[in-house]
């Protein structure tokens, strides 16, 4: 591959052919900004690497070798030099949870290291009265915590109502687990939400019992934390503008421009709305519609779909299909190695939809002409999901051209669902990150061979298939770069590579968060890559992912984040 791209010649008039596609476009005699001096990586594959970069009116007007570009320099052009830095796209976020992360915000983060500081069920106490004291919470009110890790805990079990009881007798408690799909909470909550011994849990979702005994336990999973999250306190329209500045910068902090809010219900989307209209929004945001309120979506917000007003595109349909391998909710054809919470006997995990409530809402969103986005980890919850793509083709009045439907986390998919997935055009949005951190726990709860399987992007990719890759923030952190370097390394906690033939090249995971992700969300026209015509949306990085060591991708840090032309943020 050559260092530097280099023109043959300079055509006069200024008309040159930058594009990838080679479509000739007569270039403005000026610009605004000229970056030049670094290594500049633009995420193509016909041209991987130029001098230098034009911008005008917050889009890429040029890209080419230094001297041609400079020649489109004017009086009023800023010329900037990236002092040997690499520059590429703004990273485009595959898979978040934006407004979840925004109120997060003010509540207690129980991540264990890498993520927070918490080792024990101590230190969740001890983070949750720091919580109490700092917003001065008064008895009655509710405590809120997220992010603990049983299997990082010194005690290598869930809390229970009974370790938060003893601190909080008066105050109701609610923390999230890492996954974000159970939750422990203590019993004045259960007083408040009405689970007693004799409640049936929803189907689902379960309610775990104390051992030998009816009693809740206080960890719920899957739909019963649904039953909790509604009791919750909201903040205020004042205080949710406050937080969603602080949040956007966040997202900035790692270098992304477009931003998933993974889950969107119908006062979210409001909210986020207001916002748009406001226009304080720096990042685009790409929202997906909450299935639970798939018939609001379906009609009065069927024609939103696709439209990028003010930066906020409500992108389609989030379905959850399974729950979390590393919570042993997710929904498995063959049964987990090891002893699960809430299951007597072949546990295999918990759909939360059944086939024909997926039979439904996929054909209701095709038939509309709208994108499906489907969270699945496990293979059983993934058969479901292409059962009911072949169900919805069936029945489906509209054009089948490009659904581009996308299967959020993939973890476990089988050979035979990926070429499945190939066949269909679906886009699997992997999440390497479990190899580090939950890695070794997949070893011991679903063996050596499932568990090397985990995020197979490299046999996707080698298949044809368009991957992305995500962080799923709060799940793990919002680390861009971390995740690259789960994908090219994929080394777990205790130092064991996990499915070593699934390593990415650093080029590969780059355009897993960038192009390709553009693609998921089918803006790969606009944005995902520095190209002619496409946004100005750029990250600055300390050092080459494509030359450091692999194992220092990690380390590298974002020092400024640039969305269409306008720098949003600076170390």
């Amino acid at each position: 591959m050559p260092k530097y791209f280099k023109f043959i010649a300079v055509i006069p008039l200024l008309f040159f052919c930058f594009s990838c596609n080679n479509t000739p476009k007569q270039v403005p005699d000026t610009v605004d900004a000229i970056y030049f001096n670094g290594k500049i990586l633009t995420m193509e594959d016909s041209l991987q690497q130029v001098e230098a970069i034009a911008v005008k009116a917050g889009k890429i007007e040029a890209i080419g070798d230094f001297e041609t570009i400079n020649q489109l320099q004017g009086a009023a052009t800023q010329m900037i030099d990236l002092g040997g830095k690499t520059m590429l796209p703004g990273f485009v976020d595959a898979h978040s949870h934006f407004t979840i992360a925004m109120k997060m915000m003010a509540q207690a983060n129980l991540g264990s290291p890498p993520a927070g500081e918490v080792k024990s069920i101590a230190d969740i106490i001890e983070k949750l009265q720091a919580q109490q004291a700092k917003y001065n919470i008064l008895e009655g009110q509710w405590i809120v915590g997220w992010g603990y890790d049983p299997d990082e805990l010194e005690e290598k079990r869930h809390p229970n109502k009974l370790d938060l009881d003893t601190a909080f007798p008066n105050h109701p408690v609610f923390i999230l687990h890492v996954s974000a799909h159970m939750a422990v909470v203590n019993s004045k909550a259960l007083e408040i939400v009405g689970i007693t011994d004799t409640t049936q849990a929803v189907e689902g979702g379960v309610i775990v019992k104390l051992p030998n005994s009816n009693e809740p336990s206080g960890l719920l999973q899957e739909k019963m934390v649904y039953q909790v999250i509604g009791k919750l306190p909201t903040p205020t329209e004042e205080q949710s503008l406050a937080l969603l500045k602080g949040t956007q910068q966040l997202y900035a902090s790692q270098g992304i421009t477009t931003a998933q809010d993974g889950l969107t219900d119908l006062p979210t989307f409001q909210f986020l709305e207001k916002a748009a209209e406001k226009g304080l929004f720096t990042l685009d945001i790409e929202a997906l519609g909450s299935f639970q309120n798939a018939k609001d979506w379906l009609t009065t917000y069927k024609d939103r779909f696709g439209q990028n007003k003010n930066r906020l595109r409500l992108a389609g349909i989030k379905i959850v299909g399974d729950g979390s391998p590393q919570g042993k909710t997710a929904f498995f054809s063959k049964p987990y190695l090891t002893e699960v919470p809430g299951c007597a006997h072949t546990c295999t995990g918990v759909p939360t939809v059944t086939q024909d409530q997926l039979n439904q809402l996929l054909q209701g969103a095709y038939n509309q002409g709208i994108q499906v986005f489907m969270h699945a980890n496990g293979d059983g919850s993934i058969d479901m999901l292409l059962e009911a793509y072949e169900n919805a083709l069936e029945h489906i009045e509209g054009s089948v051209e490009d659904l581009r439907t996308v299967v959020i986390h993939s973890q476990f998919v089988r050979p035979d669902q990926l070429q499945q997935y190939k066949d269909f055009g679906f886009v699997p949005a992997f999440f390497t990150n479990h190899a580090f951190f939950w890695g070794d726990v997949h070893i011991e709860n679903l063996g050596e061979e499932r568990a090397a399987f985990l995020s197979p992007i490299k046999t996707s990719i080698n298949m044809g298939l368009v991957c992305t890759n995500h962080t799923d923030y709060i799940v793990t952190p919002l680390n861009q770069l971390f995740t690259v370097w789960t994908a090219v390394n994929r080394t777990t906690r205790s130092g064991k590579i996990l499915g070593e033939a699934e390593r990415l090249t650093p080029w590969e995971a780059l355009k897993a968060i960038t192009i390709n992700s553009a693609y998921q969300h089918k803006t790969e026209k606009i944005k995902g890559s520095i190209a002619v015509g496409k946004l100005a949306d750029f990250v600055v990085l300390s050092d080459n992912p494509l030359k450091v060591e692999a194992d220092k991708i990690k380390d590298i840090q974002i020092l400024q984040t640039i969305k269409e032309g306008v720098v949003i943020y600076e170390k």
